[in-house]
C-alpha cells in the first residue's frame, strides 16, 4: 500500500510554432523547465469522487509488546483470549505531499523533417505523514487505563506498529532528490502544407528514475522501473483570413509498459494492505493512451497563449507472485483515468533576433495546470517555467 504513485509529465507543449513544426537542420535546441506543484491531498476514486491519503490502523497487542515495562507487565496478565482481542484503539495517517522538479532537455534537427530529443527530470519531493488516533481501546482495562496518559503514547505506538510490528522505515516527514526517467525520441514530419501539417513522434523511457521502496510507507517513486516504447501522432492547422491569429493542434500519444521484475510487499487484505511479508513479483503495469487538444491564439508577433485539454487511460497493471490474493489487492486502484486542463503564455526573442536586437533565439513559457477529474489518480495543481535556446 502507497500514500502516493504519480509521475509528472515535461516539454508536452508549444505556444509559439505548430506542433509539427521540427528544427531545421543542424539547429540545436537547450530547454530547462522548472515545475513545482501545490499541496498533494488526495487522488479520485473509482466513482470520481475526491478522497485523501489515510490509512486506518488498529492497535493489537503483538504491534506494542515491548514498548517498555508497564505495557509488557499488563499484557502478561491476559489469558489468551483477552490477549487475541486486546486493542489498544485505532489510528489514522493522513499524508500531503509537495513536488518540486527540474527538467533538462535537448534537441538536434538531423535533417528539416527528422528531430532527435531526449530530456531527464531530476525530483525533489517532501511528503508529511501525520497520524492521529480516531478511537480508543477496546479490551484493556486495569493497568491499561494507566497507558492513557503515558507521555507521546500515540505516535510511540503507531511507530512500533510500523517499525516493529511491519517492518517500514520510521514514519512521519520523508524527503528525496534524485533523476527521474529518461525519454529518448525522434520527430518526423510527414507532410507540412500551407496552414496544416502532420507529425510522428516515437521513442523509448530508459528506467533511470528513483523506484519504489517497498520498506518505506510514504515515499514517492520518481520512475516506473522499467522500459517504455512510445508512438505519437498529431496534426496542427492554422486558421486563415480574419482568424489567422487562431490555431489549433491535436496529437494522440500510446505507451507500452515492458514487464519487469521487483520487490513488493504482499498484503492479505484490501481494507489493510499493510504486510511484513514481501515477495519478488512479475510486474506489467498497464498501458497508456492520451489525447490532447490544444488551441493557440497568437497575441502579437512575440506573444501568444495557449489552452490544452489532455485525456489520458492507464490500463490496469498485472502482478504475478507466489500469493494470487496479494496479486489482485496489488492491482486493485491501478486502472487510472485524467482530465486535465492546461493554460500557457508564451514569448518569442525570434523577431528581435532576426533584427539583431537580441543575441539569441529563445522562447520563455509559464503555463498551470490542473487534474480535474479522474479515476484513481491524484489530484493537483502545477505552475511550468520554460526556457528554450536555439543555436
Amino acid at each position: 500500500m502507497k500514500f502516493f504513485s504519480f509521475i509528472l509529465l515535461f516539454f508536452s507543449s508549444k505556444t509559439f510554432g505548430a506542433y509539427y513544426d521540427v528544427l531545421p537542420k543542424g539547429v540545436r535546441n537547450l530547454t530547462y523547465q522548472y515545475t513545482m506543484t501545490g499541496e498533494i491531498t488526495g487522488r479520485y476514486t473509482n466513482s470520481g469522487n475526491l478522497q485523501g491519503y489515510n490509512i486506518n490502523a488498529n492497535i493489537n497487542a503483538d504491534s506494542i509488546k515491548g514498548i517498555n515495562a508497564a505495557v509488557d507487565t499488563y499484557l502478561g496478565t491476559l489469558s489468551a483470549e483477552d490477549y487475541k482481542n486486546f486493542s489498544f484503539g485505532t489510528f489514522q495517517g493522513a499524508a500531503t505531499s509537495e513536488v518540486k522538479v527540474q527538467g533538462l532537455g535537448g534537441g538536434y534537427g538531423l535533417t528539416d523533417k527528422v528531430t532527435i530529443y531526449g530530456f531527464i527530470p531530476f525530483y525533489s519531493a517532501t511528503v508529511n505523514l501525520n497520524i492521529e488516533r480516531t478511537e480508543k481501546g477496546r479490551n484493556n482495562v486495569g493497568t491499561a487505563i494507566q497507558l492513557e496518559n503515558l507521555p507521546d503514547v500515540d505516535v510511540r505506538l503507531i511507530q512500533s506498529l510500523f517499525v516493529n510490528y511491519y517492518k517500514y522505515q520510521p514514519l512521519g516527514r520523508w524527503q528525496a532528490t534524485d533523476f527521474g526517467d529518461l525519454e529518448m525520441g525522434a520527430m518526423y514530419q510527414l507532410r507540412k502544407w500551407r496552414n496544416a501539417g502532420a507529425l510522428i513522434n516515437t521513442g523509448f523511457v530508459a528506467p533511470t528514475g528513483r523506484q519504489d521502496n517497498p520498506d518505506i510507507l510514504q515515499d514517492i517513486a520518481f520512475g516506473d522501473g522499467q522500459w517504455d516504447a512510445f508512438f505519437e501522432f498529431g496534426v496542427g492547422y492554422t486558421f486563415s483570413g480574419k482568424l489567422s491569429d487562431f490555431s489549433f493542434d491535436q496529437w494522440n500519444r500510446a505507451t507500452y509498459q515492458f514487464p519487469y521484475n521487483a520487490d513488493v510487499r504482499l498484503p492479505s487484505s484490501s481494507a489493510f494492505p499493510v504486510t511484513s511479508t514481501k515477495g519478488n513479483a512479475h510486474v506489467k503495469l498497464g498501458n497508456k493512451a492520451q489525447t490532447n487538444l490544444q488551441g493557440n491564439y497568437r497575441i502579437s508577433d512575440d506573444w501568444g497563449t495557449s489552452l490544452t485539454y489532455s485525456l489520458e487511460y492507464k490500463e490496469k497493471d498485472d502482478y504475478r507472485s507466489s500469493n494470487a490474493v496479494a496479486d489482485s489487492i496489488l492491482e486493485e486502484g491501478t486502472e487510472r483515468i485524467s482530465h486535465t486542463g492546461r493554460f500557457s503564455l508564451g514569448y518569442t526573442t525570434l523577431n528581435l533576433f532576426k533584427q539583431k536586437k537580441f543575441f539569441l533565439p529563445l522562447s520563455l513559457n509559464l503555463a498551470v495546470q490542473s487534474i480535474f477529474a479522474g479515476k484513481y489518480t491524484p489530484k493537483y495543481e502545477r505552475a511550468d517555467f520554460q526556457i528554450r535556446m536555439f543555436f
